[in-house]
């Protein structure tokens, strides 16, 4: 049995004065598509072992990968060191799989228990040729971290949006019938409590305060 695949052509236009002619595309897949996250997890897939060789954990999902390691206080300087040599290598691979490690883009985040925040370094960490100044709250897909762990800033973002979604709803109320205002409520605000609510089993009480 012999299956005739069509070819996919694409074409680009440029603020829509310049229009260049459709060109076949030999290799890929459209974007969008189930495979595209699929075959590029296979693609990267020795990256992970990467990580791990450096007594790390690794974290990947799509195009974005975090490096994860834990230490004693006493032995930070070491944890630095280590993860400063685990990005060089990362990078190498990356450039030999024709990727690109942004710098701009990679945040360094150190965590404690409240009582010991003061431990934290404060030091820049060596990211490739970069230094990069620690942070105390990262965004990690749409939940913020704090350097406590107390997510405080994600319950403040989201109650924040939640607060600006009613503001806008409250405006156009009136001319609404009652179910489509329902609606609205479920999708809009109840859908922003709802999204990744699991990361805040066990919090303190005091955080939703």
């Amino acid at each position: 049995m012999v299956q005739i695949v069509p070819k996919r052509t694409q074409a680009a236009c440029q603020y829509v004065i310049f229009k260049f002619s459709p060109s076949t595309v030999l290799y890929g897949v459209p974007q969008g598509s189930m495979l595209e996250s699929i075959l590029f997890v296979l693609y990267t897939a020795d990256l992970l072992q990467l990580i791990r060789t450096y007594n790390l954990t690794p974290h990947g999902y799509a195009d974005d990968t975090q490096i994860l390691g834990i230490c004693h206080h006493s032995t930070t300087d070491e944890l630095q060191r280590r993860m400063s040599d685990c990005i060089d290598d990362v990078s190498t691979w990356m450039k030999a799989k024709r990727l690109l490690l942004n710098h701009n883009k990679t945040e360094v985040l150190w965590c404690s228990s409240s009582r010991r925040q003061h431990q934290i370094p404060t030091a820049f960490v060596r990211v490739g040729t970069s230094d990069v100044q620690p942070v105390s709250v990262v965004r990690n897909l749409g939940v913020y971290i704090n350097s406590d762990v107390t997510l405080r800033a994600h319950v403040t973002a989201t109650v924040r949006a939640c607060f600006a979604a009613l503001r806008q709803i409250r405006s156009v109320r009136q001319c609404l019938p009652r179910d489509a205002v329902v609606t609205l409520v479920l999708a809009v605000v109840i859908s922003k409590v709802d999204y990744c609510n699991s990361v805040m089993a066990g919090a303190s009480p005091a955080v939703g305060c």
